[in-house]
């Protein structure tokens, strides 16, 4: 149910995944993570984004909250949404050989501490038992990407990055669009996105594209591993 690798960019920090978001992670679990990561070396812990219900047990570990995200959810039972016609790029497919221009895009658009390493986007892909990754390309740059998956009657926009230089573009527009699209073609119930709480354009963006907020809020906790 949960999974350790090395946190991007900072070997120093173990990032404890949990794969099952369906079954709720037991004292004792922690408490092996906490020791497996302890004997990789690393000096502090952080874990993916957490349901509220499952964040409480962690705090019982001593992890402390780091960032907040809000969860939103659109509904895929009506039309599909058209792309901006403002818009004159289109989405190609993501290969392998993408991912380096793709690490270069989420680290610039998200950070040296949040932007993914090669090994984070694959881990993305791999979240989902069925997943479709997309580009837009300025020339022959990769200006944005978004990595979009299925399970069960859900989809999820598991990530969307777009260059700090490339934004205002529409990219971003196109990308959620043509994921919507990918869902709704999969006969999918409702598509599931998350993005920080004070992220406005992100909000504004999926707000737009009939995105509606969800109460709970997703908690990525953290703590330092010398105690």
């Amino acid at each position: 149910m949960w999974r350790l690798r090395r946190w991007p960019n900072d070997p120093t920090v173990a990032h404890l995944i949990y794969v099952d978001h369906l079954v709720m992670p037991t004292p004792a679990s922690v408490s092996t993570a906490l020791e497996q990561a302890r004997r990789s070396g690393a000096q502090a812990i952080r874990t993916s984004a957490l349901f509220p219900r499952v964040a409480e047990i962690m705090y019982q570990a001593g992890f402390e909250t780091i960032d907040r995200l809000m969860l939103l959810r659109r509904d895929l039972s009506d039309a599909v949404v058209s792309t901006s016609r403002e818009s004159v790029h289109r989405t190609r497919s993501f290969h392998p050989w993408h991912l380096s221009g793709a690490v270069a895009v989420d680290q610039d658009a998200f950070g040296p501490v949040w932007g993914n390493d090669i090994a984070g986007l694959r881990e993305i892909r791999r979240a989902t038992p069925h997943n479709r990754a997309r580009l837009v390309r300025v020339g022959r740059t990769v200006a944005g990407f978004a990595i979009s998956g299925a399970a069960l009657d859900s989809g999820y926009l598991q990530r969307l990055s777009v260059g700090s230089t490339f934004r205002r573009r529409h990219i971003a527009h196109e990308l959620v669009v043509d994921s919507l699209q990918w869902m709704h073609g999969r006969g999918l119930a409702a598509a599931y996105v998350n993005t920080g709480v004070s992220n406005v354009a992100a909000l504004s963006l999926y707000e737009q594209l009939g995105f509606e907020a969800l109460d709970d809020e997703l908690i990525i906790a953290g703590r330092r591993l010398d105690s």
